[in-house]
This record gives C-alpha cells, structure tokens and sequence, in this order.
C-alpha cells in the first residue's frame, strides 16, 4: 500500500496450477525484479501450505502472517453449523476480540474468556478445534500483540490482493485470452492505479485540513505526511485523551509498532514540543520514478510477455 493507502500492482503471474513449484517460480521471478533492499518484510497469505513453504524458500527473513479472512472462513466451515445465528454472532465477536488483543496479557484474558463461553455453551469440541487448529500453532501469526511487533500498517487480511484481482478480472472480456491480451489488461489496470495514487499524493500536499488545526502536532505535519497518517494520528489523539487520560488505560503502543507513527503515551509525551518525527513511508507524496512509457501499447505489451517468458 502506499502512504495514502491505496493499493498498488507489484507484479502478476499467470500459473497453469497452484502447485509449490510454480509459486516459487512466481516468486524468484519477483525477487529477481527487486533490490535487496525493497524484499518484502511482511508477506500474508491464507493457510495455503505450498504458498508458505515457496515464501520461506525465497524469501526467508520476511515475517510471515495468516489472512484473518481466510482463517474466519474455515472456522465458518467447520464450526457455523454448530450455533444458532444470535451464538454465532456472539462466537465471531469474541473471536475478533481475541484476535486483536494488544498484548500477552491482554491475549490470555481474553482467551480464558473465550473457553469459559465455549464450555458453557457445551462447545468443547469447537474450542478443542480453534485451539489445534489455529490458536496453538498459528497464534503469532494473526493475533494483533504478536503481528504488530512488525511494521504492517495494519494490513491483517488479503483483501487487498483479492479486490484487486477481482478488479483484473472484470476487465477480461471473457474468459477466452491469449497471453498478450492479458497484458494489455494488466497494463491499463496499472495505468489507472498509476494516476489514481498520483491524485492521492496531490490531494494531501494540497488539502487544507482545517478541523486538525486546532491540534498543534498536526498542524505541524500538515502537507508533510499524507492525510491518511494524519486521519490515524487524529484517531490516535482521541484515544490518548478518551482512554490514557481518563481512564488510565495502557497504550498498547500498536500504532508505533505496526505503523512507525507515534502511539498513544509517546503523543502524551510530545505534547509539549509540537513535532515529532514519523515513519519515512508516510512522508513519501511523490512518484519515485517517472512512469514508464512505450511507444504503444502493442509494444508494451511484446515487452512485458518476452520477460513474463523469459
């Protein structure tokens, strides 16, 4: 995602099977097309075995995480069946609730909470089941204290990937395409996610905010950061004086560690000095490279299929 929280295409692959040899050759492919330095250090995907072994052979110092999404659908699968609509209800909001607790504490709480609900329904079996299959082994793999140790921005689903091809797709105009076709599509999706995050950028070096003004560190960062940092700082801000203040509540410090921006008891202690300094991702407002250009589409097109078969 970029700094103003749009999606972007990185690459695409077209694959005969999801098999483990043609992941890790997708994934070479993409690896062969980045700088040791812009290697993901996050990659999440849903419970697919040999999409998690082809991410740990090629990219083996990335954090790997499981899609929440994914993970509420096979829990859908095996356990809906089991509870009447208003339980289950009840079921998934206590799941998310664990799923975002903010520390090891938090976690265990809520997960003391989770079994007593579960057994005094009479659902040990579906407890027996969320912790072997998901708890126990996959735990700091989606559960937030765990997850959020590492700069994600928040991304906790797939959604994204999955929007996104959904979006490809729509522009086949059937299922039937030859190779260079399927370029030409993927190239104009690019293009329009091209000028859609350029107007993002624009927007927030141009927009007057005026309901953040009246807090001073915002104002400050104001066209410096863009308004998608600034949106979660102002939410941030709430919570330091809705929460720590009245309350005296623990930060958690989720947004520092997830996001590289300023949490709760660090904006606390900021108050007085009125700047502070945030994660270089939410300062970058401007393309890094000029956008490529071809002399036409047919063009671009041979180009992209003669590396898609190199």
């Amino acid at each position: 995602m970029t700094s103003t929280n749009k999606s972007f295409t990185a690459a695409c692959a077209v694959i005969s099977a999801e098999k483990s040899e043609n992941y890790l050759w997708v994934l070479q492919r993409i690896k062969s097309m980045l700088a040791g330095c812009m290697e993901p250090r996050v990659i999440l995907t849903d419970r697919d075995f040999a999409l998690m072994n082809a991410c740990e052979q090629v990219f083996p110092k990335a954090h790997k995480y499981l899609c929440r999404f994914h993970i509420q659908q096979n829990i859908n699968k095996n356990s809906k069946r089991k509870f009447s609509d208003k339980e289950w209800k009840e079921f998934v909001r206590t799941f998310w609730t664990l799923c975002e607790s903010t520390t090891e504490e938090i976690y265990m709480y809520n997960l003391e909470n989770f079994e007593a609900q579960l057994k005094e329904a009479d659902r040990e079996q579906v407890y027996d089941y969320m912790k072997k299959s998901w708890l126990d082994p996959y735990r700091e793999k989606f559960v937030s204290c765990w997850i959020n140790q590492t700069i994600n921005f928040r991304q906790t689903t797939t959604n994204r990937v999955e929007s996104m091809h959904a979006t490809l797709k729509s522009h086949f105009p059937s299922h039937r395409n030859t190779l260079d076709k399927l370029v030409l599509y993927v190239d104009h999706v690019v293009a329009k996610q091209y000028a859609e995050i350029r107007s993002t950028f624009e927007t927030s070096l141009r927009k007057v905010m005026t309901h953040h003004k009246k807090q001073p560190m915002l104002a400050y960062i104001l066209r410096k950061v863009s308004i998608y940092a600034i949106e979660l700082l102002s939410i941030e801000l709430k919570r330091k004086e809705d929460g720590l203040r009245a309350y005296g509540a623990s930060c958690g410090c989720q947004l520092f560690t997830s996001c590289g921006l300023p949490c709760a008891c660090r904006l606390e202690k900021l108050e007085n000095k009125g700047s502070f300094h945030t994660c270089r991702a939410w300062r970058f407002l401007s393309n890094a490279s000029p956008k490529p250009t071809m002399d036409s589409e047919q063009n671009r097109a041979r180009s992209s299929l003669a590396y898609i078969i190199q």
